[in-house]
């Protein structure tokens, strides 16, 4: 088992461990796991916070487990940059990534306001560029459980990062669920912390666009309130490690972090990994492997089946339940399919799905692996034909020409949608460098202009005359998303 990242956190390294007076600091520790990680050949994830005692404003908050003062905002911030700026004069570039504060949304580790972390977060990000500006600086990182604390705290300090004109490179999140919760519950979370952020910077692209990770996640931690702790056994914990990476990647979330892996069993948490635990292991190993060197390809919801479609060496798919409850998705004889606990199904006739994520390889048809776009003019395609989300259905593409060039029309079905009006989004992929812009949709007013809401008998055409310029710097996709489904930032539930 192997990491690209270790994030160093409750392991004696934090600020107040470190810095234990002004310009004092104890390096031992942090010395031996910064060597550690580099020697199991992965990157070290710094994670700020904990304030000293002698730097607190406040040094009656914090809670017990981590000392006098830990959870207060230092009397002079000034303290914090100076520590940050010792930290990587030391370190450099040997540390890769810093998370500028842990759970600051939660008054056990942050008890000041949004405006006072976002000072922090810019007096990080200063001293941690001027020493060693190829380092990944993110915010401090927001649990997702308490929807409340992210709309009271996040939003207000990402206001304030905005401010500041987004002094970080990325965001982080810790989606743990409530403990009696799914992954299915975690996933709507992160849409759910995604909305407040766009509400909160307007939905600026560059608040959106910027990188996520998920630092902390596991499953069964007691709370919110008096639900008590769970304990998963091995095989449903396997099916949650494997779900929450395949989320991870339809969520557009760059790096995803188990918390944690331990010498034994843990009694905080209800999914366990460590030696002993095989099956857990294997499911993160086999996911891994899966999608090491594949790029996601897009994603589509028919009913209650998810599939996404990933390019590789070979084509591929991975399927699953979206609600988590059993489904069964008509695959093809040709199809085989490999489920996350190892187990083989070939050919597949009917899959039955679950929670558990099942790759699906297509053999010498390729074809069938792939999500199809009908090319058009000036470098735009076109909406896939078939079932693409919520009961819409694209039945037919063709090019028309309007106003001296040509555009491309879309037919299809929506039968659980009448009058309904659905909503065009695009996304610009570079044909020189491969990367993709973020998913813009129009507004429902624009999207009337060229999608008539679905009529009575359950049918749309949809006539693309948005601005998309012919250029050969890039291709263009069309998603077609309902209303419902749009955020800020959507984020794949469509085929493209």
């Amino acid at each position: 088992m192997r990491a690209g990242y270790i994030r160093l956190w409750d392991m004696g390294v934090a600020w107040r461990d470190v810095n234990t007076a002004p310009g004092v600091y104890n390096w031992t520790v942090l010395d031996q796991r910064v060597a550690q990680t580099q020697a199991a050949g992965a990157k070290v994830l710094y994670v700020g916070g904990l304030t000293p005692v002698w730097a607190a404003a406040n040094p009656a908050d914090g809670d017990p487990r981590w000392g006098a003062g830990s959870a207060s905002a230092p009397a002079d911030p000034a303290a914090y940059g100076t520590f940050i700026s010792a930290l990587m004069q030391r370190y450099g570039g040997r540390i890769a990534a810093v998370e500028t504060w842990n759970e600051a949304n939660l008054k056990t580790f942050w008890t000041g306001t949004p405006d006072q972390m976002a000072d922090l977060t810019q007096r990080a990000n200063s001293a941690i560029k001027a020493a060693s500006p190829g380092t990944t600086v993110f915010a401090a990182s927001t649990t997702t459980r308490l929807i409340n604390s992210v709309k009271n705290f996040f939003g207000p300090y990402a206001t304030a990062l905005k401010s500041r004109g987004y002094p970080i490179d990325g965001w982080t999140i810790h989606t743990y669920p409530a403990a009696n919760a799914t992954p299915v519950n975690r996933f709507d979370a992160i849409d759910a912390w995604r909305e407040v952020l766009s509400s909160a910077t307007g939905a600026d692209p560059a608040a959106l666009n910027k990188a996520v990770w998920d630092t902390e996640i596991n499953y069964g931690l007691a709370g919110p309130g008096a639900i008590p702790d769970q304990d998963f056994d091995g095989a449903t914990g396997a099916t949650y490690v494997a779900r929450t990476f395949v989320d991870s990647i339809r969520q557009g979330i760059s790096a995803t972090f188990w918390y944690l892996w331990t010498a034994g069993p843990y009694g905080l948490i209800g999914v366990q990994m460590h030696t002993g635990t095989t099956q857990t292991i294997d499911a993160y190993n086999r996911v891994r492997n899966w999608t090491t060197g594949a790029s996601l390809n897009g994603c589509d919801v028919a009913g209650d089946v998810v599939r996404c479609f990933f390019i590789s060496s070979e084509p591929f798919i991975i399927a699953m339940s979206k609600s988590g409850a059993p489904a069964a998705w008509n695959g093809s004889p040709n199809l085989a399919a490999v489920k996350w606990d190892g187990t083989a199904v070939s050919p597949i006739g009917t899959l039955a799905l679950g929670m558990g994520p099942v790759i699906i390889t297509c053999g010498a048809d390729k074809s069938l692996c792939t999500q199809a776009g009908v090319a058009g003019t000036g470098g735009i395609a076109g909406v896939p034909t078939g079932s693409v989300s919520g009961g819409i259905t694209i039945t037919s593409t063709s090019t028309a020409p309007y106003r001296s060039k040509n555009v491309f029309v879309a037919t299809g079905t929506a039968p659980g949608l009448v009058g309904k009006q659905l909503v065009p989004c695009y996304v610009k992929t570079s044909t020189r460098t491969g990367k993709k812009s973020a998913v813009k949709c129009l507004t429902v007013r624009r999207a009337a202009k060229v999608l008539p809401p679905v009529t009575a008998a359950g049918t749309f055409t949809f006539t693309n005359r948005t601005t998309l310029a012919s250029s050969h710097l890039a291709r263009v996709t069309v998603f077609l998303q309902v209303p419902s489904e749009v955020k800020g930032n959507p984020l794949g539930p469509i085929a493209s």
